[in-house]
């Protein structure tokens, strides 16, 4: 049915002093295979040993797991059933999380049909299949052979292995009226146990393709209790009661837009300053100039500044600019070499190096990050002036 394998311990011996961890079961062949891990402290020759002689084995099935993974997959029959029979959406898959907490149906739909009316449709869905909860209705298995006339009347999915012969599972619920599925999965005896069934996120992922992830039993009171505490905790940082969080943040994220407006004025302010300055040295030292911008220049400053720089000379030809921004308390950060394509090229790795880190970059502009931006900047100011004069 899908459903990912039991896990749970082995005992072996007629004192059951040893247990061993099953990891996986699968069936080969028609056997069962279960995949065991040992304490650390015993042996694998110590297992061999206990398993020649063994007379009694014990099995403990993980059953927390197994009741979850039922419960999830009990929803599914449900949501799936209550779709096709009141709007003829068919489930193209599922997929039962193991670790997460929401599990998802990926629902066929008509591309045609606004996302709207299919938000709308299955809130519908979901009110009826918790009103099928609260019903408490049965869900067992049942055995029908599929060349049986009354199966091609009865069972909702009908693709079945090649070769397969004989009775196969079936899964109902409500005795069939509801839903009739193969199903070779483990489900919950009434739809009672499943308490109650919760769609979250909803989205289109292809055109014909709509995933709706959802929870039950369990795993929705622990969806809960975290969405809870999650609310709580934003409650508390952002001093606020819970129906005011939308419009706190709302203006927290205007307010930063705001100062994003007013950063870039500044920086732009700030740019011009010192792209005079930097021109300045330029003149000086043969159209070459090395400078630490500090530690809260950033990619974008830097490229801003050389931009403008270079703007200002007029002509990229026999020009190297390297910026770095490393803050007084630390070496690293990142750097951008421009200028002469050129030039660039031919001393940009050498660059990095000194720098004590690594870069890319084509056309004129290589950058990167490095661990010696400070002590290592006279050094790399010289390898440019010298790359400029061979």
């Amino acid at each position: 049915g899908g459903q990912p394998a039991d896990k749970g311990f082995l005992s072996l011996g007629n004192d059951a002093d040893t247990k061993l961890q099953v990891s996986d079961a699968q069936n080969v062949n028609n056997i069962c295979v279960l995949s065991c891990e040992a304490p650390p402290e015993v042996s694998r020759d110590d297992i061999i040993e206990l398993l020649s002689d063994v007379t009694a084995v014990k099995q403990e099935i993980d059953w927390d797991r197994r009741f979850d993974l039922m419960t999830q997959h009990s929803g599914q029959h449900l949501v799936s059933a209550v779709a096709v029979n009141e709007f003829q959406l068919l489930t193209h898959s599922f997929h039962l999380q193991q670790k997460g907490l929401l599990s998802y149906i990926d629902f066929t739909i008509d591309p045609d049909v606004d996302m709207e009316t299919n938000y709308k449709n299955m809130k519908t869905i979901e009110k009826i299949c918790n009103e099928k909860i609260l019903q408490n209705l049965s869900m067992k298995p049942t055995w029908l052979d599929p060349d049986d006339p009354e199966y091609q009347r009865r069972v909702r999915s009908r693709l079945l292995p090649e070769g397969l012969t004989g009775k196969i599972r079936l899964v109902e619920i409500d005795g069939g009226k509801l839903d009739c599925n193969t199903c070779c999965g483990t489900h919950v005896p009434s739809l009672g146990s499943l308490q109650m069934i919760k769609f979250f996120k909803m989205e289109r992922v292809k055109s014909t393709t709509m995933r709706v992830y959802f929870a039950t039993g369990k795993r929705l009171l622990q969806v809960m209790e975290t969405m809870y505490d999650r609310q709580a905790a934003f409650t508390n940082m952002l001093s606020c009661n819970e129906e005011e969080h939308i419009d706190r943040v709302t203006q927290m994220l205007n307010d930063k837009k705001t100062k994003e407006r007013e950063m870039k004025m500044l920086q732009e302010e700030l740019c011009e300053c010192r792209t005079r300055e930097i021109v300045d040295e330029c003149s000086k030292n043969t159209n070459v100039a090395a400078l630490n911008l500090g530690g809260l220049a950033d990619m974008n400053f830097m490229s801003l500044l050389s931009t403008k720089v270079l703007e200002q000379i007029g002509n990229e030809d026999g020009v190297l600019l390297l910026f770095v921004a490393a803050s007084d308390e630390s070496e690293e950060g990142s750097f951008l070499l421009s200028g002469d394509p050129d030039l660039v090229d031919k001393v940009g790795k050498q660059t990095a190096e000194l720098l004590g880190g690594r870069g890319g970059g084509r056309k004129g502009r290589f950058q990167g990050k490095g661990t010696k931006l400070k002590s290592a900047l006279a050094a790399v100011k010289q390898l440019l002036m010298d790359a400029k004069s061979e």
